[in-house]
């Protein structure tokens, strides 16, 4: 999944992931993907919206267009919605995470070999 079309209070937005977006953010912000996630981790409500700017952001600039949003416009519509827990944002938060992990190989698991015990 590299986007999303979400409706947050009534406004329909499109959403971009992948390493173009990715890119972006870490420049606009001065981060990197571990310092985000720590950060979003701590303080959701501050670092959330300004992840879904940058996302829509990146969804217009793909299709030759500008957002007409500001950061501010991003957290209005996101109160209106009915903030945080909104099913609009809930979405939003577990396609950017799932995004970030999305094809990323599992360590395998060892299972117990016949007759051996279990470490714990």
């Amino acid at each position: 999944m590299k986007s999303i079309k979400l409706v947050i209070a009534k406004k329909e937005i499109e959403f971009h992931f992948g390493l173009g977006f990715l890119g972006e953010l870490f420049e606009k912000e001065d981060t990197s993907l571990e310092q985000l996630i720590k950060d979003i981790e701590k303080n959701i409500v501050k670092y959330l919206p300004p992840v879904m700017l940058e996302s829509a952001k990146y969804a217009a600039l793909r299709k030759g267009e500008t957002l007409d949003l500001s950061l501010f416009d991003i957290i209005d519509l996101i109160d209106e919605d009915g903030g945080l827990h909104s099913k609009a944002t809930l979405d939003f938060y577990n396609a950017f995470i799932k995004s970030l992990t999305k094809d990323v190989p599992e360590e395998p698991k060892e299972e117990p070999k016949k007759g051996e015990k279990v470490k714990k």
